[in-house]
């Protein structure tokens, strides 16, 4: 195998880790979002529930503040209908009656809004109930989904050290001003700085091949660097031609990087 065509696999090699790497970065990117949505779903249902669980106390408070005060009233009724009796005269008998009818009128007052609250406290319990159950549930699927981010989290970062060893190994056996050419290119063109040749063009760009250039690509006589987007370029064909001509490796060192348009990268 040609130096270019060795230089080529290794490329193919190194660009392969590098978007291994760059998913595996996506992965511990992206899990603080993850869990963040997991727990804001779980707050969400939370705070329903919370509302809710308030909105009984406070009924059931109610409820219970009434009923004192109920005995109270009716205390306070009882009084003034034995107060009655012991009446001197037709103004005491109105005041005492009066004080009768306001003492009735909050009892009433009172028993309704205790009727009405327990339907709701019924209402509400229930579905406290079934939303506790909920909640429960939920709680341990956003456990398990945090669990889940965090194992990939934690697989995601050893793919990275382990493939980031593996890229640094391959890089130390190539010429460094190849390497840094990479570099540029890797952090220009989003991490893909490698692309194929299809159809006799940049497969990234679309710019068209010189004939000469694109059999210099399927015989990786050279390597080639697109004119256009300056990534490399290579076929699959590369790696299975037949071995370059005497003639065709006289052209000029097998490893220099030429652009498609001609000129050394």
């Amino acid at each position: 195998m040609s130096d270019a065509r060795t230089q080529l696999s290794m490329l193919v090699k190194i660009q392969e880790l590098a978007l291994e790497i760059q998913a595996a970065h996506a992965v511990v990117d992206g899990a603080p979002a993850k869990i963040e949505e997991a727990e804001s779903r779980f707050r969400e249902r939370n705070a329903e529930y919370v509302a809710i669980k308030e909105r009984y106390d406070a009924i059931d408070a109610d409820r219970r503040e009434r009923s004192l005060e109920l005995g109270t009233l009716e205390e306070t009724r009882k009084h003034y209908q034995d107060s009655l009796m012991q009446v001197k005269n037709q103004r005491e008998y109105a005041a005492v009656l009066k004080e009768i009818d306001a003492a009735k009128a909050s009892i009433g007052e009172h028993e309704e809004a205790i009727l009405a609250s327990m339907d709701e406290v019924e209402t509400l319990k229930s579905d406290l109930e079934a939303r506790a159950a909920h909640i429960e549930s939920e709680r341990t699927i956003v456990e398990k989904e945090r669990a889940d981010v965090e194992a990939a989290v934690a697989e995601a970062l050893a793919r990275i050290e382990r493939h980031g060893a593996e890229r640094a190994e391959i890089e130390s056996t190539l010429p460094p001003a190849l390497v840094a050419n990479v570099r540029r290119v890797e952090e220009g063109r989003k991490g893909l700085f490698l692309v194929r040749v299809e159809r006799e063009s940049c497969s990234a760009c679309h710019v068209r091949l010189r004939p000469q250039v694109y059999q210099e690509i399927r015989q990786a006589s050279k390597i080639h660097v697109c004119g256009s987007c300056r990534r490399y370029l290579y076929t699959e064909a590369a790696f299975t031609a037949a071995p370059v001509s005497t003639s065709a490796a006289l052209n000029g060192p097998g490893t220099e990087a030429e652009a498609v348009n001609g000129g050394a990268v």
